[in-house]
C-alpha cells in the first residue's frame, strides 16, 4: 500500500501533469488549479498580459505553474520568478525587455504589500548630527521596508506608464534611450516608481544590501564619477526613502 507522502505526490504530479491521466475528476481539479493560478499572474503582471496577449499569456502561465508550482497556500503573493522563467521562456525571445517588466511588476505588488512603516526626518539628521563627521561613512542606513529595485537595459519606466489604464496622448517609446534604474517603494498608501540616476541607485541598493556609507560611496563613484554624497542623503532621508540609522 502507498504510503501518505506517495500518495500526496502521485496527486500533486496528477495536477500538475496531465500526461497519461484518463481521470475526468482529477481533470476538473487540475484545470481549477490552473485557472487559478493564471487569475493571480494576472492581477500582478497586467502589463506583461497587455504586451503578449491573452493566449500566451495563458500559455506562459500555465508553463511557469508547472515548473513552479506555489508552495503557498495564498496566490496574492505568488510570481516571484517570474521574471527569470520568462527570460529562460523561448516564446518570450522576441520580446526581450518582458522580463524586465515582470520584474518591475513584482517590485510593485511587493511594494504594495509591504509595511506602511514611516521614520522622521529630524530624528535621523539629529542623530547624524551626534556623530563625529569621520565616523558618518561607518554608518548603516534602514531603507524603507517597501524598496525594491529594478535595474533595466531598456525605458522600462515608459513602457510601463503607457500600458496604465486611462492613457491619453503620447505612447511612443525611445528604445533607443538609456536603460532605467528604478526605485520602487510604498509612498501615501500606494506603490510609487522613480527614475534614479547611476550614482543614487547603486548607492541606494548597497545601501539596502547592509553596506556602510563608505561602501556605499565606493559603488556609486563608480556608477557616476560625478557623485554628491551630501546631495542623495539630504534628499533620501527628507523623502522617507531612508528611514533610520542602523544599529549594530
Amino acid at each position: 500500500m502507498p504510503s501518505l507522502r506517495e500518495l500526496q505526490t502521485r496527486f500533486a504530479n496528477g495536477l500538475l501533469h496531465a500526461e497519461g491521466d484518463s481521470d475526468e475528476r482529477m481533470g476538473i481539479y487540475r484545470n481549477t488549479v490552473f485557472t487559478n493560478y493564471r487569475h493571480a499572474l494576472s492581477a500582478t503582471f497586467p502589463v506583461v498580459r497587455q504586451l503578449v496577449g491573452l493566449p500566451f499569456f495563458r500559455a506562459a502561465a500555465d508553463a511557469y505553474a508547472e515548473a513552479f508550482p506555489s508552495t503557498s497556500g495564498d496566490l496574492n503573493v505568488y510570481g516571484d520568478r517570474f521574471g527569470d522563467f520568462l527570460d529562460a521562456y523561448p516564446h518570450a525571445a522576441g520580446l526581450a525587455y518582458l522580463p524586465d517588466v515582470a520584474r518591475l511588476e513584482w517590485a510593485i505588488d511587493e511594494a504594495s504589500r509591504a509595511a506602511d512603516v514611516r521614520g522622521a526626518p529630524e530624528a535621523i539628521l539629529a542623530e547624524l548630527a551626534t556623530i563625529p563627521v569621520e565616523r558618518i561613512t561607518a554608518q548603516r542606513f534602514v531603507l524603507d521596508p517597501s524598496c525594491r529595485f529594478v535595474d533595466s537595459d531598456y525605458p522600462l519606466l515608459r513602457i510601463w506608464q503607457v500600458h496604465q489604464p486611462g492613457i491619453d496622448g503620447d505612447i511612443a517609446v525611445p528604445f533607443d534611450r538609456a536603460g532605467d534604474r528604478l526605485l520602487v517603494r510604498r509612498e501615501m498608501g500606494a506603490a510609487s516608481i522613480e527614475r534614479l540616476a547611476s550614482g543614487d541607485f547603486a548607492l541606494l541598493r548597497a545601501l539596502a544590501a547592509g553596506e556602510d556609507v563608505a561602501a556605499a560611496l565606493d559603488v556609486a563613484m563608480e556608477a557616476d564619477a560625478t557623485f554628491d554624497l551630501g546631495t542623495t542623503l539630504r534628499t533620501c532621508i527628507a523623502n522617507r526613502t531612508l528611514m533610520e540609522l542602523r544599529a549594530d
